[in-house]
């Protein structure tokens, strides 16, 4: 039994239900609240250097950081995380949600660890949920401004060329948020990722040595033909072709009743 089962076995018990319902009405609250001025955000972030001197709060409130955007926008994030989350939730179930998060929780807590004086944010909140549902759900559609329809799978691919661009363009701490964003997507489904690929590979090579055993078949000719007509086996495959005495193929229209004399 691998890892992933045994532990879902021991911690059910502890599973927390609606968890990102709960992150999505926190940084609902937060945003709410910064736009009042009641609360600064900059109190929230995740910087390493501030919880080394003492600012424990940060390891957790980071995570209801909202986004900073307009407030539309911000609504329809917030929705989208929960509608995702929730379709994970009811797919996974709900220990196998809790240690996602969890796990993309302590990737970003360890980059910032790395990089102490870099602020992080919660982008393995919506990063790794997104590309999870599409990784499941690939024909899943959304319809952009409510009339053109598009796949996940093809926004999940975009997602995957920008994270691959940060890679490779960007500095330290990008690629740190890049790998905290990603690491719990790769360590859930590097396995099952590898296994598709196996067995694609297999079926494209499945579907070659078929291709050449159809040219090699066509190339042959047909299997029966009648030297009488054009009939043959490839044109009329329900006709019954037999031989007859002098070792000739006819269709059942011209076989010989008895060959003449000679």
């Amino acid at each position: 039994m691998s890892l992933l089962p045994k532990l879902e076995r021991r911690l059910q018990p502890l599973a927390l239900p609606h968890v990102l319902l709960a992150l999505v009405a926190g940084q609902t609250f937060f945003y709410i609240a910064a736009m009042l001025e009641v609360v600064n955000l900059d109190r929230l972030v995740l910087k390493w250097g501030l919880v080394h001197l003492g600012e424990w709060w940060r390891l957790a409130s980071f995570a209801l950081m909202p986004p900073a955007s307009h407030w539309a926008l911000v609504a329809f994030a917030l929705y989208m995380v929960y509608f995702l989350g929730d379709a994970l939730e009811k797919e996974w179930g709900t220990l196998r949600l809790n240690l996602f998060l969890l796990t993309g929780w302590v990737l970003t807590v360890g980059a910032s660890w790395i990089a102490p004086e870099a602020v992080m944010g919660n982008g393995f909140i919506s990063g790794s949920v997104f590309l999870a549902f599409a990784y499941l759900n690939p024909n899943f559609t959304f319809y952009v401004f409510f009339i053109l329809p598009l796949r996940v799978k093809w926004l999940a691919l975009i997602t995957w060329i920008f994270y691959g661009y940060t890679l490779i363009t960007g500095g330290m701490v990008d690629r740190l948020a890049v790998l905290a964003s990603t690491g719990n997507f790769l360590i859930f489904f590097g396995a099952r990722i590898v296994s598709d690929l196996r067995t694609g590979k297999r079926h494209m090579e499945g579907q070659r040595r078929r291709a050449v055993e159809r040219r090699e078949e066509e190339a042959a000719g047909p299997r029966h033909c009648c030297v009488t007509c054009t009939k043959n086996s490839d044109t009329h495959p329900d006709e019954d072709f037999r031989y007859a005495a002098d070792d000739r193929c006819y269709c059942a229209e011209h076989l010989p009743r008895r060959l003449p004399a000679p």
